[in-house]
């Protein structure tokens, strides 16, 4: 159960609101405990002045002292106060049944007030049974004719030292309130948590259909922005397979097509040797002609099927060594020439002398000679291929070779997809061509960590440009 996200997500935002919720109590308990006792002093003091002017009142109609506390107890004393007459360090009055009379109080209390030159004197101490108090203290002066007393009174207010107003008033209200608010967080957490992994779940279900071979789900993008990326990812993943499957379907319509055409020549031409329909030395020659020339063809698209895997697999590697560019693409041209002279095509090159990169002499020779390939197969006779290599004049360290010809050129709709390997435009498939050239000088321009694109203006032909790094 805890390895699901939602229920991980849930207990999370629990311990963290559970978490926040006791430290702000303990926070609270804390404050309120040093505030209660700042407000029980002022408390004390505020109510001292009255109590010690009734006190002086009484003496003054000759009432003795403990009857004094009794009655102040009666009229007007709050009941968390407890007040104490002392003179001369001992208790002779005290409003709680006259339990302390004659006991003597612990700490020299007159004494402090003396010393500290205030009217009031606040604190705290400690009974001899052990109680806490907060107490207020000030001095009642006396007259002669004040019951006889032959020493000042004292008037102590005392209040014992506990929260009794923090559980009287705030204990039910604070339990309650921590209540509703860990509710409303075990509310909170499971809607966010809800929100955030139900796009999470829907992708893992959409997985699961994909897996089973549905490719038409799209996700609803929805949740927060981290989850939405995922959601448009994976709908560009699940468009682009369902590509990939129908570009498969269509190579695999392709080659099927390249090399049932060969096939069935061979299988025909192959028959007719072994019927001996072909007797004569001519037809005999003809035929064993056709062939051989259609068992090198489809030579040919095995050796482009089997390059194209290995460079998927990344099993061809790529020899790091000094190339000059600029020779390996004049003799590349040297090696065309005569093609395109039988053909009455204008090759013409413009090549920078000394421009090297670290390369693969090999596959760079692949590259150069799949591209002129294309572009003699794409030229009419009379028309011009134009091969040129240079310093990048829009990249910095990097060289530019650029193979333009005077063709057709390559219609828009057929332009973005010219380097896929799964894609054939119909004019390449009428003229016997797998379509793999092309993808395969892309593979190859990649592995040497350089740039290849295309350009076709409308009627203008072809223009194929390739940016290598020269370090």
């Amino acid at each position: 159960m805890t390895k699901s996200l939602r229920v991980r997500l849930f207990l999370s935002y629990l311990a963290v609101t559970s978490i926040i919720l006791l430290s702000a109590g303990l926070t609270l308990g804390l404050v309120w405990h040093s505030a209660q006792e700042r407000i029980m002093r002022a408390r004390l003091s505020e109510t001292l002045p009255l109590a010690a002017r009734l006190v002086r009142a009484n003496l003054r109609q000759g009432i003795p002292p403990e009857q004094i506390t009794r009655k102040i107890n009666k009229e007007i004393l709050p009941r968390q106060f407890r007040l104490l007459l002392v003179q001369q360090g001992k208790i002779i009055g005290d409003t709680a049944n006259g339990s302390l009379v004659g006991q003597t109080l612990p700490e020299n209390l007159p004494d402090k007030l003396k010393r500290s030159g205030k009217h009031i004197l606040t604190g705290t101490f400690s009974s001899l049974r052990g109680g806490q108090y907060f107490y207020a203290l000030t001095v009642v002066p006396l007259r002669p004719e004040d019951n006889n007393l032959k020493s000042a009174l004292w008037v102590v207010q005392i209040a014992p030292r506990r929260l009794f107003s923090l559980n009287d008033e705030l204990t039910g209200p604070l339990v309650w309130s921590l209540l509703a608010a860990l509710l409303t967080g075990l509310i909170f957490s499971w809607m966010v948590s809800r929100w955030i992994t139900r796009p999470l779940t829907q992708i893992a279900s959409a997985a699961d259909e994909i897996a089973q071979g549905n490719l038409d789900m799209e996700l609803q993008v929805s949740g927060p922005s981290e989850v939405q990326r995922v959601a448009r990812q994976f709908n560009n993943m699940t468009a682009e397979v369902r590509a990939s499957r129908q570009a498969q379907r269509e190579f695999i319509a392709n080659v099927s097509h390249d090399l049932k055409t060969p096939l069935t020549a061979i299988q025909g031409f192959s028959q007719a040797l072994v019927e001996g329909v072909a007797s004569d030395i001519q037809g005999v020659q003809r035929a064993a002609g056709i062939i051989h020339d259609e068992s090198l063809r489809m030579g040919r698209l095995v050796d482009q099927l089997l390059d194209l895997a290995r460079l998927d697999a990344g099993q061809v590697q790529i020899r790091q060594e000094r190339v000059d560019v600029s020779a390996l693409l004049v003799d590349t041209i040297r090696r065309f020439r005569p093609v395109a002279q039988a053909k009455a095509i204008n090759l013409q090159m413009d090549v920078a002398s000394d421009l090297q990169l670290l390369g693969d002499t090999d596959r760079l020779m692949q590259v150069f000679t799949n591209l002129l390939d294309n572009a003699l197969r794409h030229t009419p006779s009379q028309g011009t291929i134009h091969c040129r290599v240079q310093p990048s004049g829009s990249a910095a360290d990097f060289i530019e070779v650029t193979i333009s010809d005077t063709g057709p050129g390559i219609p828009p709709e057929d332009l973005p997809h010219v380097f896929d390997r799964f894609y054939q435009a119909e004019k390449a498939r009428r003229r016997g061509n797998s379509g793999l050239g092309l993808a395969i000088v892309q593979e190859i321009v990649r592995a040497h960590r350089g740039h290849v694109q295309v350009s076709s203006p409308p009627g203008q032909g072809a223009t194929f440009t390739i940016l290598f790094p020269s370090s």
